[in-house]
């Protein structure tokens, strides 16, 4: 009986050998009895550091929500050639991209059927070039919001600066409802929300819902009144936020009424946050203090790229906000929503 066995493995050794020409039979026919672990060893981790064949990158890509608001939103894309020109097929209005994102209530911006014709990245120059389908929309205000977020999703990458767009091979002056595209757009005035236009301007981080759904943080754009030429600073941008969002703007923040500013001083790229009492209203709400805590370190990354933490002061004392001790600080988000 053992004999026929031998025999009956030596020719299916004989057999792998002729079909998988230099492979390793003994290799083969371990492989056979290692379902299993071969299974599990095909699996690819949705993580940036995965060995397996796809790596993934994380990546910020500007979604719509239902106040026609846009909202950054990281999201793990495959790192492959031209990954610039992948990240913007997710932001294409498709069955795909809209239950990929169904679950937060958010709203891929360009218009259905869109295609990307082209892309050329050199010297942070990003031009792209998008079949007429990109003009698929009915209002101004989804004009200029496609736009926007066509520029801050690609200049998320760091070889990008600017963007010059460009229809069927062409670049237009102005796209229909008269946004200007002639020359190459930077970011600039996300979620304008104030009544007049102003050179003195801030974002700040409110936070919004989309039918009582996931809770995200926008950025907003604000004038600033500013008395001299000095340009805005730290305090100009927090004094904008604990002012909270214009009225029936359906965004809101958690930082207390009366709430005032008094200093910001950066030290070893922590910056020191000083408020009056009232912002200790928020201290026996751990989820509260971590909301307001978090809009205030987003707002502040916009004035300052290079900081890594935020500590908040009462009158000028460290406090305890929710789980956070008076020795901490609490790091920056590297992204304002990841999902």
């Amino acid at each position: 009986m053992k004999r026929n066995c031998f025999i009956a493995l030596f020719l299916v050794l004989c057999m792998m050998i002729s079909l998988a020409g230099c492979t390793n039979p003994i290799r083969m026919v371990k492989n056979l009895f290692d379902d299993e672990d071969k299974a599990a060893s095909n699996i690819i981790e949705n993580d940036p550091s995965a060995q397996g064949d796809v790596q993934l990158r994380d990546t910020v890509l500007y979604y719509k929500d239902d106040k026609g608001f846009l909202i950054p939103v990281m999201r793990k894309i495959p790192w492959t050639e031209g990954i610039a020109k992948a990240t913007l097929a997710s932001l294409v209005d498709n069955p795909a991209n809209r239950k990929d994102m169904e679950s937060i209530g958010l709203i891929p911006v360009i218009p259905a059927n869109t295609e990307i014709r082209g892309m050329d990245i050199d010297n942070g120059l990003c031009k792209v070039d998008f079949s007429s389908d990109f003009l698929n929309y009915a209002t101004k205000a989804e004009e200029e919001s496609l736009v926007k977020a066509v520029v801050y999703t690609l200049t998320e990458f760091v070889t990008i600066d600017r963007v010059q767009l460009m229809i069927d091979g062409k670049i237009q002056k102005k796209l229909p409802f008269g946004t200007e595209v002639g020359k190459p757009i930077t970011r600039d005035n996300i979620n304008y929300v104030s009544a007049v236009p102003s050179k003195d301007k801030v974002v700040v981080y409110y936070e919004g819902t989309t039918n009582g759904l996931e809770t995200y943080f926008v950025p907003v754009t604000k004038a600033v009144d500013k008395k001299d030429s000095l340009g805005v600073n730290a305090i100009d941008a927090l004094d904008a936020l604990v002012e909270g969002p214009p009225e029936g703007s359906g965004l809101y923040t958690q930082i207390p009424k009366g709430t005032k500013v008094i200093s910001v001083d950066m030290n070893n790229a922590v910056a020191y946050v000083n408020f009056n009492e009232e912002i200790l209203k928020i201290k026996d709400s751990a989820e509260t203090a971590e909301s307001v805590i978090k809009s205030i370190a987003l707002t502040l990354r916009e004035q300052y790229k290079d900081v890594t933490a935020v500590k908040i002061l009462a009158n000028g004392k460290e406090v305890e906000l929710g789980k956070v001790r008076k020795e901490e600080a609490v790091a920056v988000p590297t992204f304002a929503n990841q999902y």
